[in-house]
């Protein structure tokens, strides 16, 4: 994939007085409350398919669950699949209500009433990464028990078709994106002590040959975060440690842009790329951003606020960023911090953000304490999705306690 709401309490000792103006356009409307929140005791990867349809698979950790489920529903109606649980794999959504599940070594297709018969994609998937496009074809980037990467695709009707990366060295730390034209890119890191090169290997729809690995710079750091992400056109934009690279057309090789930080997230449309991060200055945390179609907008500061006073209720903070085709972006964030020291207080905004980088509404969400990062979903149709970890915890030998929330736009 690629792929809320409710109200918020404030711990004393947080200034309220930092916050941005309102905005002056605001959209009370989006987002809205929607329909009812899901909890669960995992992970779930979720996507939404061209119908408004939410499909999700949960993803327990290791040796916690040995059943997982997957999910698919609209407003207050929900079906639900118990599969064996597997903490690798996820799930991609395409045209009306068509989606693929991925769980371990299996897969499953939903055909718009009912989950396919699974089938089993190789002998044995030790990790996996699961990607989409609008025309519902899947590319899961997976390691044998070995290490060995490989790459399997699948389009609707078809059956997997699997391929080595040459030049992929096992274990590396990689991303990969299909995008709609059906072009499959993975890039990776190849670490040194300090410093890390970055590769790039692309498979064109209707090839079976991969392009020679093509180094693309390096970053200052041996094991840095990266990530890619493709607009509606085509054109990737690539996040690793604190650079970013962008492909000025569909055709070209990508170039560096600009530095940014190693915690920004990337959300793209139809024509546009959204990069948003956290940063920690002068007592306050900022929510940072830039938006390009053709050129990068400045920098601009969409949320800003004092850091918790009381060491306990300051964690750190967690961003997580979609996008509509239009280019309508939704940013969520939260100020993570301990339960009991805090009082159980929640902050953690949803933001409506246009293409010229306007704050349009703030939306606040509820129980968000030690969660960790925020997944948004949203799709041409459909609510947005944010899903997140609201407190990790070993009851029942339970993976944790999340939370996903949708919002009517």
């Amino acid at each position: 994939m690629q792929r809320s709401s409710i109200a918020v309490v404030l711990a004393a000792g947080v200034a309220l007085s930092g916050l941005l103006a309102a905005p002056a356009s605001a959209a009370p409307g989006d987002p809205a409350s929607g329909w009812s929140s899901r909890q669960g005791l995992a992970h779930r990867d979720l996507d939404i398919s061209g119908s408004g349809r939410v499909f999700t698979v949960e993803l327990p950790r290791p040796g916690t669950r040995d059943r997982a489920y997957l999910e698919n529903g609209v407003a207050d109606d929900w079906s639900r699949v118990a599969v064996p649980g597997h903490s690798t794999g996820g799930v991609v959504a395409g045209p009306g209500d068509y989606a693929v599940a991925v769980t371990g070594n299996v897969s499953r297709v939903f055909d718009g009433t009912t989950w396919a018969d699974p089938v089993t994609i190789t002998d044995e998937i030790a990790s996996s990464t699961l990607v989409g496009n609008v025309a519902g074809e899947a590319a899961l980037l997976w390691n044998a028990s070995d290490g060995e990467p490989y790459l399997s695709r699948l389009s609707p009707g078809g059956t997997w078709q699997t391929s080595r990366i040459p030049g992929l060295p096992a274990g590396a730390s990689r991303d990969l994106v299909l995008t709609d034209t059906g072009k499959i890119t993975v890039i990776w890191v190849e670490p040194g002590t300090e410093t890390s090169d970055v590769r790039r290997s692309v498979l064109h729809a209707g090839s079976s040959t991969w392009s020679t690995p093509a180094s693309l710079g390096t970053v200052d750091s041996p094991r840095p975060k990266l990530m890619i992400a493709a607009d509606g056109q085509s054109r990737e934009t690539l996040q690793v440690g604190n650079r970013l690279w962008r492909q000025l057309t569909v055709n070209a090789f990508p170039t560096y842009r600009f530095r940014t930080s190693g915690l920004a997230q990337l959300a793209t449309g139809a024509t546009g790329t959204r990069v948003v991060w956290p940063v920690k200055t002068g007592g306050r945390y900022e929510v940072r951003t830039r938006y390009i179609e053709q050129d990068w907008s400045p920098e601009a500061v969409l949320w800003s606020r004092a850091v918790p006073a009381a060491a306990a209720c300051d964690l750190g903070i967690e961003v997580g960023a979609g996008m509509v085709p239009s280019g309508r972006s939704y940013v969520a964030l939260g100020i993570r911090h301990e339960v009991d020291a805090c009082g159980g207080v929640e902050i953690a905004e949803v933001l409506t953000v246009d293409r010229r980088d306007g704050l349009l509404n703030r939306v606040p969400i509820g129980h968000y304490m030690t969660g960790g990062p925020f997944q948004v979903d949203a799709a041409a149709r459909g609510p947005v999705a944010v899903e997140y970890e609201y407190e990790h915890t070993d009851i029942n030998n339970a993976d944790g306690l999340w939370y996903m929330r949708f919002f009517s736009r």
